[in-house]
């Protein structure tokens, strides 16, 4: 599937392009809640990143959309009424001084590549955005999930496993972005303690290296501050190597799934990771990725 040109925010600090309205199974409000929202914190892009599930082995949990409080099955109909909603969200809002862009966040799995490639040629996007939630078909991003798989791997294990699928998606060709990328710290750095930390190295350079290859870019995500962690996604050390091998940050998304989340901790992150950018070229006066 030939990627079309990536759209990307022009203030990246202005900006949140990764959110979930209501049509995500965990999701709530409208898009057009979302909008006014954005309107209000002086948002001047929103990127929408509803949920795009379709792991067959996971058919009774994750392959469903909400449309008008109902939940139904994740179709090509289901996925096209959402993004012709965010269409006419950006047609409404657009003369206020706010973009809006429509995306998908796809959650990635070897055996579902191909199942993938198909499918998602059937969808106008303006970002494809590429998230590794799942191992041997466990959410490990899912606090109800994450430490039944966690329970059978050492850290090490879980670790070698992550970024193997995770290169597989980089080197896919299906994706813009690449989703909080270290988003096994979510609740593994919990179960495992800091080791998974220590773990990373190595793993993380090549998986970088890879983007660089295959022209793959790289969000920052607040949302695991609202779990409790103090950094953001992907932590501070990986995205001065992201900085350092030129890998792409192409956007900061807040990860809301709710109205009030939108924005949380964007322009935070913006400055620190401008900190970063100073630190490796004392000359650069800027985040922009």
């Amino acid at each position: 599937m030939k990627k079309k040109q990536t759209i990307v925010p022009h203030a990246l600090d202005k900006a949140d392009y990764h959110v979930h309205p209501g049509y995500s199974l965990d999701a709530s409000g409208t898009v057009d809640q979302y909008c006014r929202r954005a309107l209000e914190l002086g948002i001047q892009e929103i990127c929408f990143t509803t949920h795009y599930d379709s792991d067959p082995f996971r058919k009774e949990i994750d392959p469903f959309v909400q449309i008008d409080g109902q939940v139904v099955p994740l179709s090509a109909e289901s996925v096209q009424r959402y993004i012709d909603d965010v269409r006419k969200a950006g047609e409404k809002y657009g003369p206020s001084g706010l973009a809006v862009r429509v995306g998908l966040e796809v959650d990635y799995a070897p055996h579902i590549e191909e199942k993938l490639r198909h499918e998602l040629t059937r969808f106008d996007l303006d970002y494809r955005l590429g998230a590794v939630h799942c191992l041997d078909h466990i959410a490990i991003s899912a606090s109800n999930e994450a430490e039944e798989y966690f329970k059978t791997k050492s850290a090490g294990e879980m670790l070698s496993e992550y970024y193997r699928v995770l290169r597989r998606a980089v080197q896919s060709g299906l994706f813009d972005v690449m989703a909080h990328l270290d988003i096994y710290k979510k609740y593994g750095l919990g179960f495992y303690g800091e080791e998974i930390l220590a773990g990373q190295s190595g793993l993380v350079e090549s998986a970088l290296e890879l983007m660089v290859e295959n022209d793959v870019g790289i969000e920052i995500n607040t949302g695991v501050l609202r779990k409790g962690h103090k950094e953001f996604c992907p932590a501070p050390e990986i995205v001065e190597l992201a900085l350092e091998k030129r890998v792409k940050i192409v956007a900061y998304g807040s990860d809301a799934h709710r109205v009030d989340q939108l924005g949380e901790g964007i322009k935070e992150a913006y400055l620190a990771v401008g900190e970063l950018r100073s630190k490796i070229n004392p000359k650069s006066k800027t985040a922009a990725g």
